[in-house]
């Protein structure tokens, strides 16, 4: 019985995910929920209904998988933040692409101190987890924590909101 509820829950998100153009919110454990429901039907023998919910179930899942991907490469295309709560490894998918977005930056201006200068700052509060401008995470910090930032954008931000100072 359990096995049709994850196919069924596998179902339901997939028909979400195609009847719209934002991205659904799921369970943070969603795919390791598929995968395990996946890995129960390895290394015995299974029913004809089994392997035809195995097969479908893998169909869905990569289907699934697919339109996600795209909708988060139109989230990374707009600077859009995903919606919350998300899937952490969507969000490493995410911000990993809004990195190479930054760093491949077509400008027409040089940048002021080369592609890879970066700040040495000091923290001066602490702080839990924060999204900075370019949709990088960081923290949480400690009052006084020395960290190495990239990219003029965030440190800007962290400088003017006096969240941190320079090292």
């Amino acid at each position: 019985m359990a096995n049709n509820q994850t196919y069924e829950t596998l179902w339901q998100a997939a028909q979400k995910e195609r009847q719209t153009n934002e991205l659904q919110i799921l369970p943070k454990t969603f795919y390791d929920e598929t995968s395990e429901f996946l890995k129960s039907l390895e290394g015995r023998e299974i029913t004809d209904e089994e392997a035809s919910t195995k097969k479908n179930t893998l169909k869905l899942l990569d289907e699934l998988y697919e339109r996600r991907k795209q909708k988060i490469l139109i989230y990374v295309a707009y600077k859009r933040q995903l919606p919350q709560p998300a899937i952490q490894r969507e969000v490493d998918f995410y911000n990993s692409l809004l990195e190479q977005v930054e760093r491949n930056k077509i400008s027409a201006s040089p940048p002021a101190q080369g592609p890879g200068h970066k700040h040495m700052l000091k923290s001066t509060q602490s702080l839990p987890e924060i999204t900075l401008p370019s949709g990088k995470k960081l923290g949480p910090l400690e009052k006084g924590q020395l960290i190495e930032m990239q990219g003029e954008e965030d440190v800007k931000f962290l400088i003017t909101s006096t969240i941190c100072q320079q090292a």
